[in-house]
């Protein structure tokens, strides 16, 4: 886990330039300040066979499962393998019971990103320093990535590569700064294109980066299901930090 954390972080501030990747982030938060977040990387399997090193391996690692250093998580589900239309995709689910306590860096809180913070309040959920804001103050302030000539040499690399943020929040949004909204969620999507434009990319309300959504908050219809999905996950989080420790005690 914690090297797949890490590829994702330095796929986001697009520093490593090495394949076809698609990067999906899709967080639900509900009126309590509990939820979830879904983290999907899908690598280009033409990419993987030509690769040094297979970032995919050992993500069953119950050791390196544990080793994250992000705040106000309290389970992790181990990353689910799957292959489809050329692409080799991870998936895994992170839960939290008070956003306004999380951190994410993208990388496990291991230094390759900055950490993303997040407030909940009063039919308010703003996002500071989240992934596409990352993303795109990376390629505002290189150079490089202004050039045509550079761009000529990336996009064969690049080509199909897709970055998308999705917040679910608990009420029917109201203003999203530019993100596309669809009843309660809110979701922006950069492309290669995007990044290997003339200029860079930019997207409403993440020039000071930070991301504000306002929303009417609505009657939580599905507490029980949470509770339990949130109890189930917690309880399996435990036994996989016991694997974790049983193998740490026996080398």
């Amino acid at each position: 886990m914690k090297h797949f954390l890490s590829l994702c972080g330095v796929l986001a501030l697009v520093l490593a330039a090495t394949g076809c990747v698609k990067l999906k982030q899709a967080w639900t938060i509900n009126p309590d300040g509990s939820g979830k977040m879904t983290m999907s990387i899908g690598y280009s399997e033409e990419k993987l066979n030509e690769a040094s090193e297979d970032p995919f391996a050992n993500l069953d690692d119950p050791y390196a499962l544990v080793n994250l250093q992000d705040q106000g998580w309290v389970a992790y589900t181990k990353p689910e393998i799957v292959v489809r239309d050329g692409y080799k995709y991870a998936t895994f689910t992170g839960y939290f019971e008070d956003i306004n306590q999380v951190t994410f860096s993208g990388d496990g809180g291991n230094g390759n990103m900055e950490a993303t913070q997040y407030r909940l309040a009063d039919g308010t959920f703003t996002v500071s320093n989240g992934m596409l804001s990352q993303v795109i103050q990376s390629v505002a302030n290189d150079p490089s990535m202004q050039d045509p000539q550079g761009h000529a040499f990336m996009r064969p690399m690049l080509e199909g590569m897709t970055m998308t943020e999705t917040y679910r929040v608990p009420g029917d949004i109201t203003d999203s700064e530019g993100y596309a909204v669809d009843d309660q969620a809110a979701t922006s999507t950069l492309t290669v294109d995007d990044i290997l434009s003339t200029t860079p990319p930019t997207i409403d309300g993440l020039e000071d980066g930070e991301l504000t959504i306002t929303f009417a908050p609505a009657a939580w219809t599905n507490q029980a299901a949470w509770t339990a999905e949130l109890e189930q996950a917690k309880a399996q989080w435990a036994a996989i930090k016991e694997q974790a420790a049983v193998g740490a005690s026996g080398n």
